[in-house]
């Protein structure tokens, strides 16, 4: 049988009716498939599907094993070329990402247990559902963080976890490649570049924190103008509009990660105070860090409080 990264090659070069493309293929066929049996024959068949499941935002931004094809096809309309979307196998360890022709992104060896063909696969399946689903969808296109890891989202549904080891290997940083593999989707639909000042507010969300697995979960309050210039349990100034909290028995300068249950929205505050003793409420925040996880309207919110540590 012919090895996947020609059937993909051939299968696209049907799909989008480039006929001068099929002697480049052949060629590259002379060149690198030279096992190949005379006996074997070549079919061709465009491949159409459509993936049965559903992208949580809610879950870890980890790709999962599919069992999609390696060519997608998106029609786009009466006169016009449709939406093609491959998955390349370049060796037994490296995979790439094509859109239109248009080489995205290329993933070597494993991440979490899923080798690079798995995982470009999936993402293949992902955009494959969304774009069927609203052709619009590419307009959404931009990089993100979900759970502090940088990905790639598309109306609001993770297409791509941008893992370090991947941005390690490009001698760029996991936000920075995010944004590079955005525009590259978005230039291949169409749809213009995005430029460096998104990465602005992402890295603001993103300090080089990691978490330790110690985790409260329980109310939260904040206090503000009325201890604004006072002194803090630890001796240091009460500033309201800095990211501070008051916990019962953590030691100062504990650095723990505050996440508003019903917004999902966090921020990373520094210990310096005592309390809050009323009510069974496990930390109080001061006013900024209220603010950070949309929580200054209500007065209390369910959160989620994890001591993290600085990244080695």
């Amino acid at each position: 049988m012919m090895n996947k990264k020609l059937a993909a090659l051939l299968a696209s070069a049907v799909m989008l009716g480039q006929a001068g493309l099929m002697s480049g293929v052949f060629a590259q066929t002379q060149a690198t498939n030279t096992t190949s049996h005379s006996q074997e024959s070549l079919q061709l068949a465009s491949v159409i599907s459509h993936p049965d499941f559903n992208v949580s935002t809610e879950q870890a931004p980890q790709e999962q094993p599919s069992d999609t094809a390696d060519v997608f096809t998106i029609g786009n309309g009466p006169g016009t070329l449709p939406t093609v979307i491959q998955v390349l196998p370049q060796d037994d360890s490296t995979t790439s990402l094509f859109l239109n022709g248009t080489e995205i992104l290329r993933f070597q060896g494993e991440v979490a247990g899923l080798d690079s063909y798995t995982r470009v696969k999936t993402i293949a399946s992902r955009l494959n559902q969304l774009l069927e689903n609203n052709p619009q969808t590419a307009q959404s296109i931009r990089p993100s963080l979900v759970n502090n890891l940088p990905v790639i989202q598309a109306d609001n549904q993770t297409l791509v976890t941008v893992d370090a080891q991947t941005a390690k290997a490009t001698q760029e940083s996991p936000l920075k490649l995010a944004l590079l593999y955005s525009n590259r989707m978005r230039q291949a639909l169409g749809q213009t570049a995005l430029d460096d000042k998104v990465l602005e507010t992402l890295a603001e969300n993103m300090p080089n924190y990691k978490g330790t697995g110690k985790v409260q979960t329980g109310m939260a309050s904040w206090y503000g103008p009325y201890f604004h210039g006072r002194r803090s349990a630890d001796g240091s100034r009460f500033n309201q509009f800095a990211l501070t909290a008051a916990h019962r028995t953590l030691p100062f300068g504990t650095i723990v990660r505050v996440v508003n249950q019903r917004t999902r929205k966090s921020c990373y505050v520094k210990i310096t105070d005592r309390g809050p003793f009323a009510h069974g409420r496990i930390i109080d925040l001061s006013r900024g860090a209220a603010k950070k996880i949309d929580m200054l309207g209500s007065g209390v919110a369910r959160v989620s409080v994890e001591v993290v540590q600085k990244r080695g």
